[in-house]
């Protein structure tokens, strides 16, 4: 009887250790979270006062200056670019929100995903090169360019070499050669407004990946993240549940 209690015992120790270790790691990750509240606020006032203090010096430069029409043509120009850099924050914050709220109903049909990803990384880069096999695949070919074009966006932004996108019949991956996830923040890097580079201030928010995930969801997938520190990154979705029949939605 003895033997049988000690044995209940070091089971409900070691069940109570289990549990301990699970709460440190919630604690960890909601401490990690926590410490993002600044950043996040001065993530949003950042990105959208630098650009509007960049539109509103030249438009006041125009009114109150003699300009030739050449450099007044390149101040709009500035004035233009900078208006889309806001009109694209404000997309994203509005498709997270969607997104989360469930609000987003995708529009299914079939299309070759590999035009789809020649395409957009034609329109974003000449170090962009698509090598695979011609897929087609039923989906919401507007929210899966999103994805691809955030995934491919995000590798050029960290790579200075030329970016991969694979395609087979089982997955797709963005494959570049960049610096690298540090394997603790890897984690996290989906959670909305997480920003790996604290001070390298860009027009995403944080919200990139965050957006991938939650249109992934949408057709029933999930990112693969593969990672290592000064080597590069490799993410991934497979494709085989999207092929020859129609997903279950969410």
């Amino acid at each position: 009887m003895k033997k049988f209690l000690c044995k209940k015992e070091i089971e409900k120790i070691e069940n109570l250790k289990k549990e301990l270790n699970k709460l440190k790691k919630e604690n960890k990750k909601l401490k990690i979270m926590n410490n993002f509240k600044d950043e996040i606020i001065s993530a949003i006032s950042h990105e959208f006062k630098n650009p509007i203090s960049i539109i509103n010096g030249y438009i006041e430069t125009i009114l109150n200056s003699t300009l030739d029409e050449n450099t007044k043509l390149k101040f709009l120009k500035k004035i233009h670019k900078n208006t889309t850099r806001l009109s694209e924050l404000i997309d994203r914050l509005y498709l997270i929100t969607k997104l989360e709220n469930k609000k987003l109903k995708p529009k299914f049909s079939n299309f070759n995903l590999f035009t789809t990803a020649k395409n957009i990384a034609e329109s974003l880069s000449e170090r962009v090169e698509v090598v695979g096999e011609e897929v087609k695949i039923y989906g919401d070919k507007n929210l899966i360019e999103i994805v691809l074009n955030n995934l491919i966006s995000n590798a050029l932004k960290y790579s200075k070499d030329k970016v991969i996108v694979k395609i087979t019949k089982e997955k797709i991956c963005v494959i570049d050669k960049g610096k690298g996830i540090d394997e603790k923040e890897i984690d996290f890097i989906t959670e909305k407004f997480y920003r790996i580079a604290k001070n390298d201030w860009d027009n995403s928010l944080g919200l990139g990946l965050a957006i991938v995930e939650h249109i992934l969801k949408l057709h029933n997938l999930k990112l693969q993240i593969e990672s290592e520190k000064g080597k590069g990154s490799k993410f991934c979705f497979e494709i085989t549940s999207l092929k020859d029949k129609e997903p279950q939605l969410q």
